[in-house]
């Protein structure tokens, strides 16, 4: 990476948040007026959310990003600016709104809102400029320009030299980012000198509800946004510790050559007349989830219970046209090797008609404050093990 072009960005960023050219003190230069942002515009860049950012990879590392203001100055436009004489005729004032975070690692997020000068046209149009440095990664950065209306972001294409403007790849109504599942998603990149840069950001991923959500580099490495915690609403349904659901949780599991991902709602969301959180999309109510079987409801049963010996069966489809069940049963409630405390079932299927039981039986684990561990499917007809999913990673948001 290029410590000259860090050092640079970090300086413009200084520079706009506490700086503010000086106006002509002529008594015949004029105002020709004046451009600020509508709060409607400056929503565009919704920082402060929070005071700490905190990104982790999916190779497991992590970026601590502290805020480090945002300032609002008036830049001067003269007419003629480079006059020999001193005087530089009538002049525009146009709002720098500017705001950043730096990590104790000198990682960098940089953004400033601005207008260009009036003199040279495109008078009052908008500008969104964003810087990203991962200067513990050894990348270069990523620096882009972009126009923008309130709620909408736009492409500006490159200037002659490659180096200023960016481009809108996409809006995507939800994506996937790491573990993260995220709406409303602008999907941003902006010029690469990739001579210069083997290793740089490829994308940023933004939202302008939340500001950057996620960055990647061309090498696949992508980091993702952790959440804030989310204070419950009034009424809402409190998770209980071995079923954890709290807004924007995940939980990945390894099921042998592949990975899965079970995600929570972002929010907490209203079902029903209550206030709770869905888990992979289905309402959960404490130990119990709402479930549905095409246009058919089955409603809440139990996914587990702290109680052992607790025994209870859950349909496998319509009682009309499914006749298979599950049934499930506690059978321990104990600590494991780490002295973590954890609660064993099982549960098995059989069809009630004409009456069969099913050969594989499957276990789950739960641990206190964390979810589901681990499970896995024996087929008690030959002692093979079929299939087993053991947890790899995981964020409880609380």
């Amino acid at each position: 990476m290029q410590r000259s072009v860090l050092f640079l960005l970090a300086g413009l960023f200084i520079m706009l948040l506490v700086t503010c050219r000086k106006k002509d003190s002529s008594s015949s230069a004029s105002s020709l007026g004046s451009y600020s942002f509508a709060a409607s515009e400056l929503a565009i860049l919704p920082y402060p959310t929070v005071d700490t950012l905190i990104f982790k990879s999916n190779e497991g590392d992590s970026i601590i990003f502290i805020y480090s203001g945002r300032n609002s100055v008036m830049k001067t436009y003269y007419d003629k600016p480079d006059n020999p004489s001193g005087y530089q005729g009538n002049y525009y004032t146009c709002e720098v709104n500017s705001t950043g975070f730096v990590s104790p690692n000198s990682d960098y997020l940089v953004f400033n809102l601005h207008f260009l000068d009036p003199f040279l046209g495109n008078a009052g149009v908008k500008y969104f400029n964003m810087g990203v440095v991962t200067s513990n990664s050894g990348s270069c950065i990523l620096s882009a320009e972009f126009r923008f209306e309130p709620d909408t972001l736009i492409s500006y294409m490159p200037d002659a030299q490659f180096k200023t403007g960016g481009y809108v790849k996409g809006l995507v109504n939800s994506l996937v980012i790491g573990p993260r599942l995220f709406e409303n998603v602008y999907e941003l990149t902006g010029p690469t000198l990739t001579a210069y840069c083997p290793v740089y950001i490829s994308m940023v991923y933004y939202s302008i509800t939340e500001g950057i959500l996620g960055f990647s580099q061309n090498t696949g490495k992508t980091w993702f946004l952790l959440p804030a915690k989310i204070p419950p609403p009034a009424g809402a349904v409190t998770p209980r510790s071995y079923l954890p659901v709290y807004p924007a949780s995940y939980w990945v599991y390894n099921t042998g050559s592949t990975t899965s991902t079970s995600r929570t709602s972002n929010q907490y969301v209203n079902f029903s007349g209550m206030t709770l959180t869905t888990l992979d999309a289905q309402p959960v109510n404490q130990y119990e989830r709402f479930v549905t079987y095409g246009t058919y409801q089955l409603g809440w049963v139990p996914v587990l219970s702290e109680t052992v010996g607790a025994q209870w069966e859950v349909p496998l489809g319509s009682p009309g046209s499914n006749p298979s069940t599950q049934v499930y049963q506690v059978m321990k409630k104990t600590v494991d090797s780490k002295q973590d405390s954890i609660i064993i079932q099982k549960y098995y299927t059989y069809h009630k008609d004409p009456l069969s039981t099913n050969s594989i039986l499957m276990w789950q684990t739960f641990k206190k404050n964390v979810g589901l561990v681990f499970e896995c499917w024996v087929d008690t007809a030959t002692n093979d093990t079929i299939f087993r999913k053991t947890l790899l990673d995981y964020h409880i948001n609380h």
